[in-house]
């Protein structure tokens, strides 16, 4: 198989004010013409390092410091970006983890998909729109003529990256780097999605270079894998013989702890049953967004995001919200706390209803962890800096001192030490920065917490500990959590109920108990069959160069 990128003793290092962190040390990793190799390993590990130094997008702080990157005969160690640039997009594509930074916020969808297309297809403008619109199609995009004049802050999590994905496969790249692809989308999308990286794979002989944390898209895609810790390749071999038998200790620990759909994994111990007793009700709630109109040259469209939305979250419970992306899942979140205007309805929390101003004496109260880390966090401010000012400006520690201790205890609450309180965001990867949000949160031992995807953004044993902590913390401080997903099997093994939500509206709300009974919504039935399980014991294949399935050995 004729080898389109080649990866020799790589070892990447960054230069930190007081120290020097080796990142990557002597990688060695090949991926084939039509060959889909998957990179897993905790956060921090160096998967995204090693696929920035391919593209030569390392930041400032980080050097290659060793080794080779070949793209086919090509050396890229040591071009300049004027020299880079004539193989970024038409001949390695990038898909990034985080479209927010990605995609340019001032202009719409369409004009980027269409600038794309015309540099690498060399077609005219209307033909480069119609490429645009197909793309988003194949991406799972029903509505790609709003999309395509929508700006990229009036798309839900899910659906930029689903604009990534296009934009990274449309110009037909021979290597595609995809960096956490489907971490912000729903598993019938996310099925959809890993089947077109396939597709491309086959049909084209796109090279794919799969980075994720998540295994049962290793098993769903790849043929070969390769496990990353600490910047070194531990383990490596085909993605059949990884998943069912490990070599290393690490990477049984990586598949032990991704939790099963089923099985309920991440209860730490019996809890107390809920108070019948609503903290917070939501009554025939809608939200309308009115996009294009004056001032912006398109006609004036109205969304209906949410609609006619009631239900009651208990004291003392875990509530599950699931959906597709686009669902409305992150707007119903907004519109709990107030965070946004509602076009409908009411919300109470704790009997009071939150109105559009008046809601800073309940803040301390409800707090969020927001889907985005990276957006939701100040780039100015350090991680202590950032957890230790609500404290201070809600009430809730008794001066600077008592702020920074509160802040360090919950930073080592959730997995970092003291030594991380003076960084910056850029400084983190981004499951660290998550984990930041949710230290944020907590910190102020809040009565209700809403959560927006806690765990998208990070690896199966970190994710297994934070979702061990929110138990814990849970009984600790009685809190009542609102867990907002697209991942089954972490919604199931949290919740006490699940909501279902599918194109603004809540289609069922059921006890979790409940959640395989043959009277659940097609829509929630549909979301169960598209789950990605990780290896043939529970029931996964993995795929051959071709994207045929291939039976586990």
């Amino acid at each position: 198989m004729t080898a389109v990128l080649g990866i020799s003793g790589l070892s990447v290092e960054f230069a930190l004010p007081g120290a020097v962190v080796h990142a990557v040390r002597g990688a060695e990793l090949s991926v084939g013409q039509g060959e889909v190799v998957a990179l897993v390993g905790e956060s921090g590990s160096g998967k995204s390092v090693t696929a920035a130094a391919v593209l030569g997008l390392l930041p400032r702080a980080a050097r290659i410091t060793g080794g080779s990157i070949r793209f086919g005969g090509t050396e890229l160690v040591g071009l300049q970006d004027r020299q880079l640039n004539v193989y970024r997009g038409a001949g390695i594509g990038m898909i990034f983890q985080n479209p927010v930074t990605s995609l340019d916020p001032s202009f719409p969808i369409g004009s980027q998909l269409g600038d794309t297309a015309r540099l690498h297809l060399r077609v005219s403008r209307a033909q480069a729109r119609g490429v645009a619109r197909t793309w988003l199609a194949r991406v799972g995009i029903q509505d790609a003529d709003r999309v395509l004049r929508a700006y990229p802050h009036e798309l839900s999590g899910g659906m930029r990256q689903r604009v990534m994905i296009a934009l990274a496969s449309l110009s037909g790249p021979e290597l595609l780097i995809a960096d956490e692809p489907t971490t912000a989308l729903d598993a019938t999308v996310q099925r959809q999605v890993l089947d077109l990286l396939l597709g491309l794979a086959a049909e084209t002989g796109t090279a794919v270079l799969l980075i994720t944390h998540d295994f049962g898209v290793v098993s769903h895609t790849s043929s070969r894998v390769a496990v990353m810790r600490e910047g070194t390749i531990v383990e490596e071999g085909s993605t059949a013989q990884v998943l069912t038998a490990p070599e290393h200790p690490y990477t049984r620990t990586l598949i032990d702890s991704v939790p099963e759909i089923g099985g309920r994994s991440a209860r730490a111990s019996p809890r107390p049953a809920p108070v019948d007793e609503p903290i917070l009700e939501l009554r025939h709630v809608g939200k309308d967004f009115d996009l294009g109109g004056f001032g912006t040259g398109r006609q004036k469209s109205v969304v209906r995001a949410v609609q006619d939305v009631s239900l009651s979250v208990h004291r003392g419970e875990i509530f599950g919200l699931i959906g597709e992306s686009g669902s409305g899942k992150s707007t119903l979140a907004r519109l709990a706390g107030g965070l946004i205007p509602r076009t409908a309805g009411t919300v109470a929390f704790d009997g009071t209803e939150i109105g559009e101003s008046g809601t800073r004496e309940l803040r301390r109260r409800f707090q969020y962890v927001f889907q985005d880390a990276a957006t939701a966090l100040n780039p100015r401010l350090t991680a202590g800096e950032q957890i230790a000012r609500p404290l201070s400006r809600l009430g809730k520690a008794a001066g600077r001192k008592d702020a920074r201790e509160r802040a360090l205890r919950a930073l080592e609450l959730v997995g970092l030490d003291a030594g991380h309180a003076g960084r910056y965001p850029r400084e983190f990867s981004g499951g660290q920065r998550q984990r930041v949000g949710i230290a944020r949160a907590i910190a102020l031992e809040p009565d209700l917490l809403i959560l927006d995807e806690p765990t998208s953004a990070l690896d199966v044993s970190t994710q297994a500990a934070v979702l061990r902590l929110l138990l814990e913390l849970k009984a600790e401080l009685d809190l009542t959590y609102v867990v907002i997903g697209h991942d089954l099997a972490i919604i199931e093994s949290l919740s006490d109920r699940i909501g279902v939500l599918s194109r603004g509206s809540l289609v069922e709300t059921f006890e979790t108990d409940e959640l395989f009974s043959p009277q659940r919504h097609p829509q929630t039935r549909a979301l169960l069959d598209a789950v990605l399980p990780i290896h043939s014991g529970r029931a996964g294949t993995g795929r051959d160069s071709s994207g045929r399935e291939r039976e586990a050995s």
